[in-house]
């Protein structure tokens, strides 16, 4: 797997004033970031998680280990930049990030932006949503189209920057040649369907395109939320 190619595109939608929504490309890392908080707070918490670790000194060698670092840093800034200025007490972010090492991708995610795999016939979903309609969904209280329209939708039961105390998932994935990520925000997938989103990987071998059209797409269907896609293509 010696070349990964990247599109990504990030977008304020059709409501939204202000985009809080922000991803982060840098060598064999992708992230995404939904920052949440009154007036501009999100998206200072997203951001400021995205700086972190796109500082971050990755070790190859251990990658889980130094992804844990790195968000449990990132949750400590996040926390102490919002204790310290009374205008973003109680902001945080989701973050969901893939480290590519050899033939395997290394994930830490909390919240519920999304990490999926694409591998040609197939849409894999690699992380789980920290929400409470989420769990509802996964004690078999509520059926996915319910919990896309659900009030409470938008409440996350984890988050980053909230507590000093993080609680994140880490995982680990193997990989091939001719696989796709997608790293995306929950303003594209509650207005996509993962169908959908097979079909314009399916039909985009660009990376750039595919991204667009999903962020093109979701804006065509209201566009309610900022909207964020990342999508990685591993191989030549």
């Amino acid at each position: 797997m010696t070349v990964m190619r990247v599109g990504a595109i990030t977008h304020v939608g059709q409501v939204r004033k202000v985009n809080q929504d922000g991803y982060l490309v840098r060598d064999s890392l992708l992230a995404v970031a939904d920052g949440m908080g009154g007036h501009q707070a999100g998206e200072v918490a997203s951001s400021l998680a995205l700086k972190v670790i796109a500082d971050w000194p990755f070790e190859k060698g251990n990658p889980l280990k130094s992804l844990q670092e790195a968000v449990t840093h990132a949750n400590l800034k996040i926390l102490k930049l919002a204790e310290e200025n009374q205008e973003l007490a109680g902001m945080g972010t989701t973050l969901s990030m893939a480290l590519i090492v050899n033939q395997k991708v290394y994930i830490a995610h909390i919240g519920d932006s999304r990490i999926y795999r694409w591998d040609g016939k197939r849409l894999h979903q690699l992380t789980e949503d920290h929400s409470i309609v989420a769990e509802l969904v996964r004690s078999g209280a509520l059926s996915e189209s319910e919990a896309l329209v659900h009030p409470h939708r938008n409440v996350l039961t984890r988050s980053l920057g909230t507590a000093p105390q993080v609680f994140f998932d880490l995982r680990e994935e193997s990989m091939a040649d001719g696989d796709v990520l997608v790293l995306c925000t929950d303003g594209l997938y509650s207005l996509v369907s993962e169908g959908e989103m097979g079909d314009i990987l399916a039909k985009f071998s660009d990376p750039q395109q595919a991204s667009e059209r999903l962020v093109e797409l979701a804006n065509q269907r209201g566009g309610h939320d900022n909207i964020t896609a990342l999508v990685a293509a591993m191989g030549d």
